[in-house]
């Protein structure tokens, strides 16, 4: 997957400073489907080496690399959610 993806998506980039890390400065996204529910992308350091990807926030046994999947995913959870 490429950033432009996640972008595309709507995923927000967050920045961590090398002082808030304790060691280098480096990004990445999220999306908040509902209050309680949150997608995460590896960072870019990460995504340099192997993509960008993404899980679940505190959840990371389910792991989205495909962009259309990803997308698919979104839809359907918020075509379902109670509001």
């Amino acid at each position: 997957m490429k950033e432009q993806d996640l972008l595309d998506l709507g995923f927000e980039r967050n920045d961590v400073s090398a002082e808030e890390s304790g060691h280098v400065r480096f990004y990445y996204y999220t999306y908040n489907i509902t209050n309680e529910l949150c997608l995460i992308s590896s960072d870019d350091g990460e995504a340099k080496k192997e993509g960008w990807s993404v899980h679940f926030f505190d959840y990371d046994h389910i792991w989205f690399s495909n962009s259309e999947d990803l997308k698919t995913l979104i839809c359907v959870i918020e075509k379902n959610t109670i509001k």
